[in-house]
């Protein structure tokens, strides 16, 4: 029997801890070729090396394709994008897939996405239909799902979106987030081993995970400003363990002051961390203060509360525990100190995560399975109508 041959291709830490059990499944799985392709902020110096994580994690990587990434504004993002579509064209042009797999909406997947789809690989899309307007992951996302031919979706809410934007029904699964299910399914290191490993203080600390803003105007430098003046305010009773942000557009204006500021209040701060690390991190802290996807994914299903600044997930479904503030020093200290009272404290465990379902790792790897051993795959798709109205033949 030969083997269908399906690739995923992670270019960031986020998507790659999200996604890694169901990697994990793939690759064992003898009836299948799976491969795996490490691009852009994996392998770069600034953003961690994290490719190494990958190769620990046991891992066989098919091929490396470095991209350079550059932040400093969006022409330089868009020349990275070409890039990222130059080389990923070349390489689906000389190896064979029946599939090809990309999870979310940063950019470089879109160029991944838009290489595969004019060679006429069938597109597997994860994390589709979600809403995130205060970036522009949010139109990138969309334009993913109108080149997939398989979605799979986090909550119903999104699953709906993805039909409403004209893909068949059939086609569309919503199996939950696989990342609200990491931090239940992972094994976490003990807090013991997570501080001595990390070499961090034994007092009580919040995790912070900030990202730029892209497209709402506001300009990055007055929004870490803004969030780093408002953790003065607590940095007498508590530490703050900062993880460095994504490679948007003038996430160098970030890195900088926020590496200033930890040196210069001796808080620790992670280029990057291992999926589990991370997830440890947020359960033994206080609470996740920033505006990352974890935040309202991740975080909830650990029973830690999230302050969620600005609108860069303005959007996306989210549970009781996330606390949305505006991006201004009073509004971050208010949420902070909501996060921090008795009242929400309490209601804490009772508190559901929107994303969270049973098993959606198995569900995710079953539905590729059917969908690589259909045949019908790589034929053009027809544009669903929510009106019933079917396209007319000459």
């Amino acid at each position: 029997m030969i083997k269908k041959r399906i690739v995923y291709v992670t270019g960031s830490r986020a998507e790659y801890g999200i996604v890694k059990r169901l990697l994990k499944r793939l690759q064992e799985d003898q009836e299948l070729d799976f491969s795996l392709i490490v691009t852009a902020m994996h392998l770069d110096p600034q953003y961690g090396n994290t490719v190494d994580i990958i190769e620990k994690d046991g891992f066989r990587i098919s091929e490396k394709i470095a991209v350079k990434l550059d932040s400093q504004n969006n022409q330089t993002i868009l020349t990275s994008m070409a890039d990222t579509l130059d080389l990923f064209g070349q390489h689906f042009q000389t190896h064979y897939y029946d599939a090809v797999m990309v999870l979310g909406d940063r950019y470089e997947m879109l160029s991944v996405a838009t290489a595969a789809a004019m060679h006429n690989i069938p597109l597997i899309h994860l994390h589709g239909g979600e809403q995130t307007l205060g970036n522009y992951d949010e139109f990138i996302r969309h334009c993913i799902t109108k080149m997939a031919k398989l979605h799979l979706t986090a909550t119903e809410v999104y699953r709906k979106r993805v039909i409403q934007l004209g893909e068949a029904p059939e086609t569309v699964h919503n199996i939950g987030s696989l990342g609200a299910e990491n931090g239940l399914s992972l094994t976490l290191p003990t807090k013991e081993r997570l501080f001595s490993e990390l070499n961090l203080q034994n007092k009580p600390y919040f995790m912070v995970a900030f990202h730029p803003e892209t497209i709402t105007g506001q300009s990055v430098e007055e929004q870490v400003e803004q969030l780093l003046l408002a953790l003065d305010r607590f940095k007498q009773d508590y530490q703050f363990v900062f993880i460095g942000s994504n490679s948007d557009t003038h996430s160098d204006v970030i890195f900088t002051k926020i590496k200033s500021y930890t040196e210069e209040n001796r808080f620790a701060f992670f280029t990057s961390v291992k999926p589990e690390e991370y997830l440890a991190l947020i359960k033994y802290s206080k609470g996740l203060i920033g505006n990352s996807s974890s935040g309202l994914l991740e975080t909830p299903s650990l029973k830690i509360g999230t302050v969620n600044i600005g609108k860069r997930q303005e959007g996306r479904v989210r549970g009781d525990s996330i606390i949305d503030v505006e991006s201004n020093q009073t509004a971050i200290e208010q949420g902070i100190q909501k996060l921090l009272s008795d009242d929400f404290q309490a209601c804490l465990p009772m508190m559901v995560n929107p994303y969270y379902q049973e098993n959606s790792a198995e569900k995710a790897y079953y539905l590729i399975k059917n969908f690589l051993q259909n045949n019908e795959n790589n034929k053009p798709k027809k544009f669903y109508d929510l009106w019933g109205i079917k396209s007319e033949s000459c």
